[in-house]
């Protein structure tokens, strides 16, 4: 992956299409496009796997629309991200896959405090990430505009889809993990464990 970025960027500065000094921003940009690549198409193969890939692909569309403003956890490495955003897709595909009892109900009851907790709190900044005041109220703002949006229209799906309501609000869930996580660590390094 890394040998494709170089030789890409080598042809993009042979080419006159980015100079030398940008050279490190469109290194760090084909990176990121790669890794988002691999997960979203991990995603889908799981997705398929499962199959049930258009409820992955509801639920890839309310994490990343969440995560984007609220934040939250954030691994220390790329494939720590990676096997963390795995596990959370497959436990929420899998979810809605079992036929249990009150799996609705369960779920709504779970989304309710995180909800609360996205609401409260948004948006989360990280050490990559540092957010002045304007940027907290203006990104707040928004995060708790799409989590309300998540919550109401996973709770209006109910008696239409129960499955999509399941996945719209565990993509809340999986965020309000996030923010627990963060808090988690954020208060270990204050604690210095």
């Amino acid at each position: 992956m890394k040998r494709l970025e170089e030789r890409l960027i080598c042809f993009l500065e042979t080419n006159k299409a980015i100079s030398e000094e940008d050279r490190e921003i469109y290194a760090y940009a084909l990176k990121s496009a790669g890794i988002l690549g691999v997960n979203i198409m991990t995603s889908l193969l799981i997705g398929f796997w499962l199959k049930v890939p258009w409820y992955c692909l509801l639920l890839l569309a309310a994490i990343i629309l969440l995560r984007s403003d609220a934040g939250g956890y954030h691994a220390q490495t790329a494939g720590r991200c990676y096997i963390l955003s795995c596990m959370v897709l497959m436990a929420a595909l899998l979810w809605i896959k079992a036929e249990i009892p009150f799996r609705t109900v369960m779920t709504v009851c779970a989304a309710v405090p995180f909800f609360l907790l996205i609401f409260r709190n948004a948006p989360l900044d990280s050490e990559n990430k540092p957010l002045n005041a304007e940027e907290k109220k203006r990104i707040g703002k928004r995060a708790r505009v799409i989590v309300t949006m998540e919550m109401v229209i996973g709770l209006a799906c109910i008696p239409i889809n129960e499955k999509a309501a399941c996945i719209l609000l565990s993509a809340i869930i999986s965020c309000g993990a996030g923010y627990l996580g963060w808090f988690i660590k954020n208060r270990a390094k204050q604690t210095g464990m």
